[in-house]
């Protein structure tokens, strides 16, 4: 009997190990497929990932430097103060818009058994991560050529975990929204109406020390706003900002993917019902 189960003990990893690789090549397809939908079969379509936060950042800077002539809270280039709140919350909007119609866009494939809701799920938020990942180095390549300042991360540890928080963050809510999408046909709608404050009040323009109390308070409520200070706690050498909780951005982090992925296991039927 012994005996036996040591020879069914490497066919159960071997059957793991298939599994892992027919999972890893399911999703590389899904990210393929996704790629040509997304954005087209034209380079436009990869170029408009670009264009849209360079507009943003340009009409910004051009507002905040010719106009109302604001001084850099961090010192050095305004536009690289800029660059990393923009980047951080489009790293975190554009992932959970995205996601949320990420089963209506791929229902054909459901019906195929290798083919899983999460894996769908999975397979948009590496492709949005990878294109504003390399999004932002384009436009910071860009900065240093045009600003001839210095752009490099002075921790690019702090960096990577930052990033890390604000892509679970968008993950988990992504997540959310493609559950509640199937419950409320409007939800994105919603969704869009918090969206919207969060770009004005998460810190992408100005340090929150820089606002007085009790408003501060409230800022410092939104998890983005952590993020937001702890990417830019791993680009700048001086700033140790007194009001950035690290453990509250991860707390919201895993708070937003238990939720989530609770959510798509109690709707899976939902989800995979005829439209």
């Amino acid at each position: 009997m012994k005996a036996d189960n040591r020879r069914d003990r490497p066919m159960a990893q071997l059957s793991w190990v298939d599994a892992m690789r027919q999972q890893v090549r399911v999703i590389a397809a899904l990210i393929r497929r996704e790629t040509r939908v997304h954005f087209g079969e034209t380079r436009l379509g990869y170029l408009w990932a670009i264009i849209e936060p360079a507009l943003h950042l340009t009409v910004y800077a051009l507002l905040f430097l010719y106009i109302l002539r604001r001084p850099t809270p961090l010192g050095g280039s305004l536009v690289l103060f800029m660059l990393t709140g923009l980047m951080t919350y489009f790293l975190f909007s554009k992932i959970a818009i995205y996601l949320a119609t990420a089963v209506d866009g791929n229902r054909a494939l459901l019906n195929l058994p290798p083919v899983k809701v999460f894996d769908v799920l999975v397979a948009r938020a590496i492709l949005e991560v990878s294109t504003y990942l390399f999004v932002g180095f384009i436009l910071l390549i860009g900065l240093s050529m045009f600003d001839g300042g210095a752009v490099a991360p002075h921790n690019p540890i702090q960096l990577a975990a930052a990033i890390a928080s604000t892509v679970g963050l968008a993950f988990g809510f992504g997540i959310v929204n493609a559950v509640m999408c199937a419950f409320a046909r409007n939800w994105m709608t919603f969704f869009g109406l918090l969206l919207s404050p969060m770009f004005f009040l998460s810190g992408i323009w100005f340090l929150p020390s820089q606002i007085p109390s009790p408003f501060r308070g409230y800022i410092l409520y939104n998890p983005l706003t952590h993020n937001i200070m702890w990417v830019r706690s791993g680009f700048y050498r001086d700033y140790h900002p007194s009001d950035l909780d690290r453990g509250y951005a991860v707390w919201w982090s895993v708070l937003a993917l238990a939720l989530g992925l609770a959510l798509l296991r109690v709707a899976r039927r939902k989800l995979l019902e005829p439209k």
